[in-house]
């Protein structure tokens, strides 16, 4: 349901483009419930607006009916299996 909701986020007003280079997010998990806290998987997290998390917070307050919760949203960086590797020359 989450991720559905992300979809439609997305669709509606994508991440901005920061130094030139898109953010990109990818998926979102609940961490907790009480306050609900959430993890959004994304490309470069230090580089994410303030303004677009905050954003993404008031999208979910108002797609899951929760009115005056506090929702604290984590962003972390997925791991990259090619990180640190050599490009091979032809």
């Amino acid at each position: 349901k989450l991720n559905r909701w992300l979809e439609g986020i997305l669709a509606h007003h994508p991440p901005p483009a920061v130094a030139g280079r898109r953010l990109k997010i990818k998926y979102v998990t609940q961490a907790k419930t009480c306050p609900p806290g959430f993890v959004v998987s994304c490309s470069r997290p230090d580089a994410m607006p303030q303004s677009y998390v905050r954003y993404l917070s008031n999208s979910l307050r108002e797609a899951f009916d929760m009115p005056g919760v506090p929702i604290r949203i984590a962003l972390r960086t997925s791991e990259n299996p090619f990180a640190g590797k050599a490009k091979k020359r032809r």
